[in-house]
């Protein structure tokens, strides 16, 4: 037992000497005026890591660099090795002492401050994390890096408007892909005023997030639902339709509200028709179930059943079977309806590991959607399965 556990040991003391390593070796020779010094230093310091004791090796190299600041990249490279490994005290510790040095050089703060604040993310301290990176932006007004950390902090925080704030200062420099993100923000801060019942808010978010991207599909889908609402389905079905060329992966959240609004305006046949184009186009979006609705509607249950019919034969699938099921069993002169049920149920258990969303970035699975994904924290990538539950 005690072999197994003593590798992982000797190889996380091997990384961070191997680094120290190089890097004297290029010191050493970078100058060499210093390199007995150096040498002597350093080793002593390589000595107390072999043998686990790197308190008295951090002490070491904190002070060595006072001397010869050249090798601080050292210091950050270790720091981030402890970091990695969950040893966010060891990496605070070095990048603390670092600061704590009055001799430190003013070109050198803004960095030792970001990984100081990269520590402080590590351990949960969002507050002090904060506070580091917005000290970095007063060294360093364009710094990218604390930018998007703060934005991070905030979109944990759940503190929107300070995420769109700090977000719009680099819009302009990266539209493509800071776009979607205010958007989101954008759509949050819509969520929260639907709740509050306040509907201009709603529309003024939402609108704001297609502002800064076009393709958002959450924004269409809340004014679209503020349409409905107010009944203005004709402006509800040009903002459900637009859906389709903002991502088609989410056509399965507008075929029921989208059925709705044809129907107020009283358009079957062109509803038809717009179903009829989409599952041709898009075969790889399950549609069949939605499909199902609107003929069964509008053209009857024994019109619904002959679609389903013909398309299990072009393309069978359990969830085809299940609305075949249904219908026939909803039919009087159908075959024997226990027959039906029992066969229903069958299929109901064959599909039980059968999810409504997927994040297509990491495979997260669930039955809610997510605009943020729990697990990856990518935003708008959780979308409807490529199979239809039934």
């Amino acid at each position: 037992m005690s072999d197994v556990f003593s590798l992982p040991a000797v190889a996380y003391i091997a990384i961070p000497v191997a680094l120290i390593i190089v890097w004297v070796l290029f010191s050493c020779k970078k100058e060499k005026q210093q390199s007995s010094f150096i040498n002597s230093d350093y080793f002593k310091g390589l000595n107390y890591l072999l043998n686990d004791e790197q308190g008295k090796a951090l002490d070491i190299f904190v002070k060595l660099v006072e001397t010869n600041w050249d090798i601080i990249d050292t210091h950050f490279a270790l720091g981030s090795i402890f970091r990695k490994n969950g040893e966010i005290d060891k990496a605070i510790k070095i990048h603390q002492g670092l600061m704590a040095r009055p001799s430190l050089p003013e070109k050198y703060r803004s960095k030792v401050l970001l990984e100081l604040g990269y520590d402080y993310l590590g351990a949960g301290w969002f507050d002090r994390a904060e506070g580091l990176f917005k000290e970095v932006l007063i060294y360093d007004k364009q710094s990218i890096e604390a930018r998007h950390n703060l934005i991070l902090i905030f979109q944990q925080e759940k503190d929107w408007h300070k995420a769109i704030d700090t977000a719009v200062d680099l819009f302009r420099e990266d539209p493509s892909k800071i776009g979607p993100l205010i958007a989101q923000y954008y759509c949050e801060l819509a969520e929260i005023a639907k709740v509050k019942g306040d509907v201009n808010q709603v529309d003024n978010n939402a609108n704001q997030a297609l502002s800064f991207d076009a393709n958002c599909v959450r924004a269409s889908l809340l004014l679209s639902s503020q349409s409905m609402e107010k009944g203005d389905y004709k402006s509800a079905l040009r903002l459900l339709e637009q859906v389709e060329k903002q991502d088609y992966e989410f056509l399965p959240l507008i075929i029921e509200p989208l059925i709705e609004c044809y129907h107020q305006l009283q358009m079957s046949e062109e509803l038809l028709k717009y179903l009829s184009s989409l599952e041709k186009k898009y075969d790889d979006i399950f549609l069949l179930g939605k499909n199902v609705i609107a003929i069964d509607r509008y053209k009857g249950k024994e019109e619904a059943t002959g679609y389903l019919l013909s398309k299990l034969k072009k393309q069978p699938s359990l969830q085809g079977l299940y609305l075949l099921l249904e219908h026939k069993n909803a039919s009087p002169d159908s075959i024997d309806q226990s027959l039906c049920k029992d066969m229903k149920e069958a299929v109901h258990i064959m599909q039980k590991d059968y999810v409504d969303y997927q994040c297509r970035q990491c495979g997260f699975q669930t039955n809610t959607l997510y605009w943020l994904c729990p697990t990856c924290q990518s935003w708008s990538h959780v979308k409807p399965s490529l199979v239809e539950r039934s």
